[in-house]
């Protein structure tokens, strides 16, 4: 996966930007009074800053606060300035360590009581009318998720964007498997940043390939601590519990409109978020304060012209934004009539239908989970091999697939739900053409097959490994003239071998035996439509959005060398591996 540093240089800006301010310093709210570099304490002494923007008139006003780690500049000349003209006051925060506040920055650590300590201090000022909402995407979701289970009273609503609950398994690990990507592009730049030394050049993905894991930082000459804890805490251990909500979502009492997107790194966090709180929010009321918009994104957000990665969903799938957030807040720290409370608690966009469409639960209660079985006369390797899906179990016996996995020759990321410039749906043809990507794929439909819910892979496999990784890609292929079709990715997943019973605890495995493997490709909504085809990709390595199993069995981060695998997929009566699909009836 290499790309021009340009589009890294870009990328980074938008990270930077997270808030989706546009910053704009000449733009001052006429009659507003900004008061800037404002500071408060937090309970272990930290002194934390803050931008204050209070609109005309004589108060006290209901308040919108941001809490940022980049730049709360960004927020007060941008994003603020819609919000202040509507009658609130705006607080923009950097978060601890960073920029003008003082601490340590250890990501995510420290959020949850600052968050608090925050609330409890602007519900004391003179300005506020005890009514807080809260806002921003991406970190400053995070924020807001981990925080709001804190319940202050004051914390009225909150609008959580792209925004995850659970560090471990929603931001930093999959099936066991580091997200390499996200870890060390966003976490040494972060780091950098707050040093003043510029930006390595990720271009190439050669820094991505930098072992040993746990020295990792070594390659750009810059310590990141807390990257070295993630790396030393590859299982769901009691480090992670000050970065992660956990059963604090029983105490939300805020309402919340969730905002995530099926091609969004936090796909998975942020449906867990609001299915958590829907069902385990011990105030009834609270339960139905929440609200989820689900559409066809990347991290970035809504798309203007409906365009995300290679498909067009239409302009149709364009959220509107800043109509949408000011009508729940208004409702919800205002007290106005807004209408908002009438809305279904789940709006999704359904891909390939290309529509909304309004729901109630997550995964849906009128879910059909049916059974997609690997099958085929020959080899599955590549997309000219005989990989076959099929709705009947296989018959026969001794039906195996097999390739080499080499760790340094992985298959490249391409696409799928990161934080990186090709996310989205895009064209899997060049990763299909490999002999270590298995490719199974069902006849040409004849009906529409919606797929709406979590999608899972019972995988039969045996290595030659003590430990190594599987992966799989559901797709939809699109007809073409030729009849080959163009494979688009639309949910995919890992699971490392050592990982197969729990991420608590990990077990390796005996080389040449055969285990049954349960992987988590994420969640969607698509339909499948006809003339197109369902299609199955299995393989070992997505790299860099994963970091590469060395197939030694070690201990995570210190090997700094590699080793092939052999691998074997059995389809088979006594051994059939399938897609579990969720399947919606029309």
């Amino acid at each position: 996966m290499i790309i021009p540093n340009r589009a890294v240089q870009i990328l980074l800006g938008v990270t930077l930007l997270a808030s989706f301010a546009h910053a704009q310093a000449d733009k001052i709210v006429p009659g507003a009074t900004y008061i800037r570099d404002a500071t408060m304490t937090t309970r272990d002494g930290v002194i934390l800053v803050m931008d204050i923007i209070l609109p005309k008139g004589d108060g006290p006003f209901p308040v919108m606060l941001w809490r940022n780690p980049y730049n709360k500049d960004g927020v007060t000349n941008g994003e603020a300035r819609q919000f202040v003209e509507a009658g609130y006051a705006a607080v923009s925060q950097d978060t601890r360590g960073r920029f003008k506040s003082q601490g340590v920055w250890d990501a995510f650590r420290y959020e949850r009581n600052d968050g608090y300590d925050t609330h409890e201090w602007i519900s004391k000022q003179p300005w506020c009318n005890g009514s807080i909402g809260t806002a921003g995407g991406s970190y400053l979701g995070f924020t807001q998720c981990i925080s709001g289970p804190e319940a202050h009273p004051a914390l009225k609503a909150m609008v959580p964007e792209v925004p995850w609950g659970n560090t471990y398994r929603d931001c930093l690990y999959w099936g066991g498997a580091f997200r390499l990507l996200l870890a060390t592009f966003w976490g040494s730049t972060q780091q950098l940043a707050d040093v003043g030394k510029p930006m390595p050049d990720f271009s190439d993905g050669k820094l991505f390939r930098y072992l040993p894991l746990r020295t990792w930082d070594d390659c750009i000459g810059e310590p990141v601590p807390y990257l070295r804890d993630w790396v030393a805490h590859p299982t769901h251990d009691a480090y992670w519990r000050d970065h992660e909500v956990g059963d604090r979502i029983e105490n939300l009492r805020c309402a919340a409109l969730y905002i995530g997107g099926w091609f969004d790194i936090f796909n998975r966090g942020v449906l867990e978020y609001w299915s958590a709180a829907r069902t385990r929010a011990k105030d009834p009321e609270a339960r139905e304060k929440q609200f989820l918009i689900m559409g066809p994104w990347a991290h970035g957000g809504t798309v203007e012209d409906g365009k995300v990665g290679d498909l067009n969903f239409g302009p149709q799938s364009n959220l509107k934004k800043t109509r949408t957030r000011m009508a729940f807040l208004d409702e919800y720290v205002r007290g106005m009539d807004t209408g908002f409370s009438q809305r279904a608690p789940l709006q999704i966009f359904v891909m390939g239908a290309n529509r909304w469409r309004d729901e109630h639960e997550w995964p849906l209660a009128r879910t059909q989970y049916k059974n997609l079985y690997l099958q085929g006369e020959g080899p599955a390797n590549t997309a000219e091999g005989r990989g076959k899906l099929d709705w009947s179990a296989p018959i026969e016996e001794g039906r195996t697939d097999t390739y080499v996995y080499d760790p340094e020759n992985p298959v490249p990321t391409h696409g799928g739900p990161l934080l990186w410039v090709t996310a989205g749906p895009r064209d899997q043809s060049a990763a299909e053409r490999r002999p270590d990507v298995l490719v199974y794929t069902s006849d040409v439909l004849t009906e529409t097959l919606e797929v709406t819910g979590p999608v899972r892979l019972v995988l039969h496999a045996a290595s030659s490994a003590r430990d190594t990784d599987w992966t799989a890609k559901l797709l939809d292929v699109f007809p073409t003239e030729d009849g080959k079709g163009v494979p688009y990715g639309i949910a995919e997943g890992i699971l490392r071998a050592r990982f197969r019973e729990s991420d608590t605890k990990t077990s390796l495995i005996e080389p040449g035996k055969v285990y049954e493997y349960t992987m988590d490709l994420g969640p969607t909504s698509n339909a499948f439509v006809p003339g197109h085809r369902i299609r199955l990709e299995v393989s070992s390595s997505n790299f860099p959005r994963f970091d590469r199993n060395p197939n030694t069995g070690h201990d995570f981060g210190a090997d700094a060398e590699t080793v092939k695998a052999e691998q074997t997929v059995y389809r088979d009566r006594a051994r059939p591996s399938h897609l579990v699909l969720p399947v919606i009836g029309n």
